[in-house]
């Protein structure tokens, strides 16, 4: 199964890629192919979904999907005890 992930830019190299950093700050690289308008900007926040950005999100909105991730987790983590 495939989850759409948010994620945030850390540099686009103009090729069509974008690095955004990951889980624990691990950098990915994302293809902007299906990503309309022009490329994202350092800090600007995406969904990725199986290694292509879909779409940009606000800042507020990314940080809620996570806050909303980190407790879906941890709830899993507490029934895996």
């Amino acid at each position: 199964m495939c989850l759409s992930r948010v994620r945030q830019v850390v540099a686009c190299d103009g090729d069509g890629d974008a690095v955004v950093e990951g889980v624990g700050g691990r950098l990915e690289r994302v293809s902007l192919l299906a990503l309309d308008g022009l490329p994202p900007q350092p800090g600007e926040w995406l969904i990725v979904h199986s290694g292509y950005a879909v779409s940009r999100v606000d800042e507020d909105t990314a940080r809620a999907a996570l806050a909303d991730l980190e407790v879906v987790q941890g709830a899993a983590w507490e029934g895996d005890a």
